[in-house]
């Protein structure tokens, strides 16, 4: 999901050990564990912010209504559920 959070914002990154969970246990955590890397080190700062911000985000609490189909949302969520717009 955070790969996915940092692509909306053109910045590439890749998920490395992603199936490794299954391992846990067997190996040290912190071997096994998912693990985002930048494709660019230059994009750090940049990648920082977006994160923070999304995690500032889904602590929001409320509603919002969507600008296009009035549709009532979790003030955490960042896109309608009914249409898919952004919120």
């Amino acid at each position: 999901m955070l790969r996915d959070i940092l692509a909306m914002h053109d910045i590439k990154a890749h998920v490395f050990n992603e199936h490794m969970t299954s391992i846990v246990g067997d190996v040290p955590p912190d071997v096994a564990l998912p693990q985002l890397w930048l494709d660019d080190d230059a994009d750090l700062t940049r990648a920082e912010t977006v994160l923070k911000e999304h995690a500032a985000m889904s602590q929001r609490t409320g509603s919002l209504f969507c600008r296009h189909c009035n549709e009532e949302n979790p003030a955490s969520f960042e896109i309608c559920w009914k249409c898919a717009t952004t919120l």
